[in-house]
């Protein structure tokens, strides 16, 4: 099976083959790797990748999937057909931004009414005992900012809402 996803705007291509022994062998450009998993629930799961361990935290909305692996964000943007194709949609989205995990609010860096660009961070959250930027998915104006500094948040909860 090949999958094709976008990650701060690269294309990339993954080949996937199972194993006889219930592991995965992953092909990423020229290398191989070993892969095996151990779901913990439907948002987390242990990665075993040729010996080495990862945690893996995943939580998705309509434009994005963001990864924390081993309490590292990485977002992941999911493209339309219209741009695969290359085509810009003309009408202005508005996004919402929610947490993936628990946690707690250090710092808000922008304040409602912001224009920000894409990539930008708005928010400082801390969770796993790790400070993590949590990025504009694309330019624009903040909306709507949920908590405030030292409010706790609980996995799902509203951050930032950016048109």
């Amino acid at each position: 099976m090949n999958i094709s996803f976008w990650c701060q705007d690269k294309e990339y291509e993954l080949k996937l083959m199972q194993k006889a022994d219930n592991g995965i062998q992953i092909q990423l450009g020229g290398k191989k790797y070993q892969v095996a998993a151990e779901f913990i629930n439907m948002d987390e799961f242990i990665l075993d990748i040729d010996g080495k361990i990862y945690d893996v935290i995943v939580s998705t909305n309509s434009n994005s999937y963001t990864v924390f692996l081993n309490g590292k964000c990485i977002q992941v943007k999911k493209k339309s057909a219209i741009q695969m194709l290359g085509g810009k949609n003309s009408l202005a989205e508005r996004k919402i931004i929610r947490t993936s995990m628990p946690g707690r609010v250090v710092k808000v860096l922008e304040k409602e009414g912001s224009e920000i660009k894409e990539g930008q961070p708005v928010i400082i959250l801390e969770a796993m005992k790790m400070h993590n930027e949590i990025k504009s998915p694309q330019p624009g104006k903040i909306i709507k900012i949920g908590p405030g500094v030292g409010d706790s948040v609980e996995a799902g909860a509203l951050l930032f809402t950016v048109e």
